[in-house]
């Protein structure tokens, strides 16, 4: 079960098979607008992204109930401008998006770095490491710090929980493989 508290999450869906789901220019940029519509939408509040080939990586403040919809929005209207544009059918993404709440201070400071590596060259276009994106704004995390008026441990250690940087599982070609959420609890990816 998807969690549906608000909070910061990093975020991350694969294609079918290793499919190239962002091909060109066009496609890219068209991810990046839709994920600018939302963000205007208030769907979520955008703190890093990554568009590459195959995938991408989000870090996003969700508010209570939106962390599915603004997903599941930004995934269904990439796959049906996607699959319109290069006449094609079917599924783009693999398995259903995964996402890991940014809980301790470990995981907040490796994930600008784990996201900047990503990309198959530096720089990188799609990427708001690289780019100045008028949607995007800084994490909570670092605009607290920045402003003076929060110590680094602003976010809680929770101890032996360290959700680190989301490694995509491998594409299936069936159903998706289950795996231990950070919780503890079962994860469909």
């Amino acid at each position: 079960m998807r969690p549906t508290h608000a909070g910061t999450f990093h975020v991350a869906a694969r294609s079918i098979a290793e499919e190239r789901i962002f091909k060109d220019a066009k496609d890219y940029d068209k991810g990046v607008a839709i994920l600018g519509d939302l963000v205007r939408a208030e769907f979520l509040e955008c703190h890093q992204f990554c568009f590459m080939p195959t995938h991408y990586h989000l870090v996003g403040t969700f508010a209570d109930e939106m962390l599915t919809p603004a997903i599941r929005r930004l995934n269904r209207r990439y796959a049906g401008w996607f699959n319109w544009r290069h006449g094609r059918r079917g599924h783009v993404f693999d398995a259903p998006f995964v996402s890991v709440e940014v809980t301790t201070e470990r995981h907040a400071d490796r994930l600008p770095e784990y996201i900047a590596e990503n990309p198959p060259s530096r720089p990188w276009p799609w990427s708001s490491v690289d780019r100045a994106f008028p949607f995007v704004t800084p994490s909570p995390w670092v605009e607290e710090l920045e402003s003076g008026s929060a110590t680094p441990n602003q976010i809680p250690d929770l101890g032996a929980r360290d959700p680190s940087p989301v490694a995509l599982p491998a594409p299936t070609q069936s159903s998706p493989a289950r795996a231990p959420s950070p919780r503890g609890r079962e994860r469909a990816w």
